[in-house]
């Protein structure tokens, strides 16, 4: 939020918005690839298929977290530079 907001300030909207894009898009990707490596593991030692029901649930809910976390990036930031 912060890269979003210096580069914003120095940038104008242009820069907030490719600055605010680029990090959220890092932060989708890392969470995606840290968090499916977790749930991956944890399949392993319960000796669970990877594809089950609960798996699957659990990779939903992963991605649903990835996603909230950009949309709150630019929520408490976008009235920042009007």
């Amino acid at each position: 939020m912060i890269v979003g907001l210096v580069a914003g300030l120095l940038l104008g909207r242009a820069g907030y918005y490719a600055a605010l894009s680029w990090c959220c898009f890092s932060i989708f990707v890392f969470m995606i690839r840290t968090l499916r490596l977790k749930l991956l593991s944890e399949a392993a030692a319960e000796a669970v298929l990877v594809r089950g029901a609960k798996n699957q649930l659990r990779m939903y809910l992963t991605m649903a977290i990835a996603a909230a976390q950009p949309l709150s990036m630019y929520w408490l930031t976008f009235h920042l530079l009007r």
